[in-house]
């Protein structure tokens, strides 16, 4: 009785057999695809663009201006013993109001000097003559007291140390000295 089951079978383990080799090369083993290295992701930082540095450029062609209107600042001069400004010199000092004017926060100290004739005591006095007629000149083209100071150096700091006329001239004379509330100039 067996082998007869057994011959029975037969044509079912064929038919598994042979379906059994039509499955298996579907099953095969895959071999994996060569895969490419994982890409490195990057973060890509955004930047804003640059801004143009307007504070520091404004500042340093305001600083321009200023230097620019400070050696255009004018020394005036005078005659032997006067104290009275001529309308030359006048011409001057409306000038430097104009500029004072332009830059309402700056002060300025007006220094009077005298040539090396006279004495100490006399030349200090003179000097602070010159210094206040400068100084009324300046008031009067709109320049307000409390930014003009006035001191006097008589003889003592001469422009030019010769002992000749054309020295005495250029040692009598009014200074413009400008303090912009930055730093000061001359």
């Amino acid at each position: 009785m067996k082998t007869k089951s057994f011959f029975k079978l037969i044509p079912l383990l064929t038919v598994i057999l042979f379906a059994a080799l039509v499955v298996a090369p579907g099953c095969k083993k895959k071999m994996p695809k060569e895969v490419p290295p994982p890409v490195e992701e990057v973060a890509i930082e955004e930047v804003e663009p640059m801004e143009e540095d307007t504070t520091g450029q404004a500042m340093r062609e305001l600083r321009m201006e200023m230097d620019r209107d400070i050696a255009r600042i004018q020394i005036i001069y005078f005659a032997f013993d006067r104290s009275e400004i001529t309308p030359t010199e006048l011409e001057k000092v409306r000038s430097n109001a104009e500029i004072l004017n332009k830059w309402p926060d700056w002060k300025v100290t007006i220094e009077g000097h005298c040539d090396e004739r006279g004495t100490n005591e006399y030349n200090l006095a003179l000097g602070e003559r010159r210094a206040r007629a400068a100084k009324r000149a300046l008031e009067a083209e709109g320049i307000a007291a409390g930014r003009i100071n006035l001191i006097s150096y008589g003889e003592e700091r001469p422009a030019d140390p010769g002992h000749t006329e054309r020295s005495w001239d250029r040692n009598r004379r009014d200074e413009f000295k400008i303090e912009t509330g930055m730093s000061e100039f001359k």
